[in-house]
């Protein structure tokens, strides 16, 4: 019997940690579509597009943890999230020429014996959240969509499928379509990201969730998902090999 007590609370460096996790990665997401001279030219409409963009992909990163802390405690494992400064860092620096590594923290496992099936399951639980949520945000759009308008975003003439369109930001269908996203990256087979566990554990199971996520994200982003997802795949595992080994 899971202790939800002892799953859902946080130590107090843990939550101060996850806040500025999520904080930076709504500031390089932001950067990346405002890009630096749109941050310049407009600074105060940077700033109100951080709510939506930390109601959004903030929710997808911190459920996405605690999906992962869930499980494992389930399985009798300590869980505990811990920041990666350079993570961020780095996050940012590539934010800046337009890139997005998604990397600011991740919750570390402390158990005496984790099975390939567990660490599995334990890895899959985060982006199978990240692909819950993407129903859930679609199902607001549906009964309570909210349009932004923001000069920064006009450069994205039209991004309709992330929720961009000529200015107008659709924060429902972003928030669709960055979880969507975010489950897509971590099913990435390496090293350390959840696709490398989970292909690890069980290829099938890798297969089937890779499929039906991308499935999904032709319906959400398009059909060029399926050729961004596969240049980006050659990218990390190239970035994981050159790092990792």
């Amino acid at each position: 019997m899971i202790d939800l007590h002892r799953a859902f609370y946080l130590e107090m460096d843990e939550a101060v940690q996850m806040i500025i996790s999520v904080v930076a990665i709504s500031v390089a997401l932001g950067i990346v579509f405002a890009t630096p001279e749109g941050v310049m030219a407009y600074p105060m409409e940077f700033a109100v597009l951080m709510a939506p963009l930390m109601v959004t992909i903030g929710s997808g990163f911190v459920l996405h943890e605690m999906a992962h802390k869930l499980v494992a405690i389930y399985y009798g494992a300590k869980a505990k999230f811990k920041m990666w400064t350079q993570g961020i860092v780095f996050m940012l620096i590539m934010s800046v020429i337009g890139f997005l590594f998604a990397a600011p923290g991740a919750v570390y496992i402390h158990a005496r014996r984790i099975t390939a099936r567990q660490n599995g399951m334990i890895s899959l639980a985060g982006p199978a959240l990240n692909l819950i949520l993407v129903f859930f945000f679609l199902g607001l759009d549906m009964v309570a969509p909210v349009d932004q308008y923001y000069t920064l975003l006009l450069k994205w003439e039209a991004f309709a499928g992330l929720g961009i369109s000529y200015g107008i930001f659709s924060v429902w269908k972003f928030g669709a379509a960055i979880n969507l996203l975010l489950a897509l990256f971590n099913t990435i087979p390496a090293f350390p990201l959840d696709g490398s566990k989970i292909y690890r554990w069980k290829r099938s199971a890798w297969l089937l969730f890779t499929g039906v996520t991308l499935f999904i994200g032709m319906g959400v982003v398009g059909p060029t998902i399926i050729i961004n997802w596969a240049i980006l795949l050659l990218i990390v595992m190239i970035f994981s090999k050159l790092a990792f080994g």
